[in-house]
Parts: structure tokens; sequence; C-alpha cells
């Protein structure tokens, strides 16, 4: 399993829409590192866990787009024709529906770890900062919800139709842009940019409110139900 779970990662990681969406994500982060994060966001510092929060939620749009290309890679016409292939092998297409899941991930963990590593980067090159820790729980708020939530929702739209991904990817895109709540919301640029300055101190540490987390939490949830869901292949199928 190990062996196939090597050879579709490589398949997905030299591929031209992988290295597209890297360079659209390193692109724009640094235009947005150079631009506004480096005033700082909501009177925080550039390197503080709010700035990089707001950081990673502009680049969350590319990186979730990314993602459905990656899915769309997936259930293309050329990979419609492999599935006499992935029938007649020892496993269950359920498992290696959920194997191109851990692909995905995978490359999407790469996409953000590199987006990441570009704000520490320039965090260090401006200013020396290496307090890498504070950045962890933003990350994770920001970044796990989304991804678990397009996962799952473009896994149960490719099995409908592929062309729906597509659809969807506009619907990914208004949800990042327009002013939604927080809870609905896919990006928190406007939390981050916001909510620090309704705490009434300057630079304020990174806290935020408990239905906060509990919404993205349901987001996360919700998400790997729908993955879960979409594994699924009835058995009629399988044979």
């Amino acid at each position: 399993m190990s062996k196939i779970f090597g050879y579709e990662l490589r398949r997905l990681l030299w591929n031209k829409l992988f290295f597209g969406a890297l360079l659209a994500i390193v692109a724009y982060g640094w235009l947005t590192l150079t631009g506004s994060v480096i005033q700082g966001v909501a009177h925080t510092a550039p390197f503080s866990s709010w700035s990089f929060g707001y950081y990673l939620s502009q680049t969350l749009p590319l990186i979730c787009l990314g993602e459905l290309l990656f899915l769309a890679f997936f259930s293309s016409k050329e990979e419609h024709l492999r599935k006499p292939l992935i029938r007649s092998s020892p496993f269950e297409e359920r498992q290696y529906m959920a194997l191109r899941c851990g692909t995905v991930l995978t490359a999407v963990a790469i996409l953000c770890l590199c987006a990441a590593v570009l704000a520490i980067v320039f965090y260090v090159w401006l200013f020396g900062w290496m307090d890498y820790g504070e950045l962890l729980w933003p990350a994770l708020l920001t970044l796990i919800p989304p991804i678990l939530f397009c996962l799952g929702a473009g896994l149960i739209l490719s099995r409908l139709h592929p062309a729906l991904l597509w659809l969807f990817m506009v619907v990914v895109i208004l949800l990042s842009l327009l002013p939604l709540p927080p809870a609905v919301s896919l990006s928190l640029r406007d939390f981050f940019s916001q909510y620090p300055l309704t705490l009434g101190t300057a630079d304020p540490t990174f806290q935020v409110p408990g239905w906060f987390v509990v919404s993205k939490s349901l987001t996360a949830v919700f998400g790997l139900v729908l993955a879960f869901w979409g594994t699924d292949v009835p058995k009629k199928k399988r044979n």
C-alpha cells in the first residue's frame, strides 16, 4: 500500500497543477507579507499570531483551490480509464479512494508548509524573530477546518459529476472573499483584522472566543463526515 501511495503522490507532485498552485501561493504570499502584513494587522506586530493568521487567511483561497484541482486531477477522464486496473488490484476501491485522499492532503500540507516557511523566512530576515511556537494555534484554526471541508465536499461533488468541482471552486472563492460571519466564512481575514481591536489593548496576546473554536471544530468534523461518505463505494460497483 505504501508503494502505491508513493506512486500516486509522485504523480501529483510532479504535475503542472501542483507547481502552478505552489507558484501562485508563494507569489501572492510574498505580496501579502510585503504589503499589508509588514505594517502589522489590527495594530499588532507583523510577526504576531494575529498578523500570521491574517497572512494565512489571505493565501487560504489559493490553497483550497489547489486542493480542488488535485481532486479534479484524480477524477479526470484519463483517471476514469484507470478504474479497471484499480478494481483488479487486491485492494478495495474504497481503500484506493482513501489512499488518494491521503495523497491530496499530503500535497496540500506541502503547500501550507511552503506558505508558513515563507512567512518565517520573512520574519527572520527583517526582524530576527524566531518564536515559531506562537504561530501553531492560528495556523491550525485557519487551515485545517476549510481544508477538510473542501476535501469532503469536493469528494462528494466529484462523485456526482466532475464538472461540479469547477462550480464549487467559484463557491469557495465567494465564501472566502464575501464579508461573511467568521462562523461560516472559509477565510478568517476579517476576523484577524478586526477582533484584536475589540480586546481593548495594544498588540493583545492571541485569544479567540469559545464559539469560534466550536464553529471551526464543527466545520472540520463536517468535512471529515463528508470525506467518509465521499469515499464510500456502493457494493454493486465493487465487482
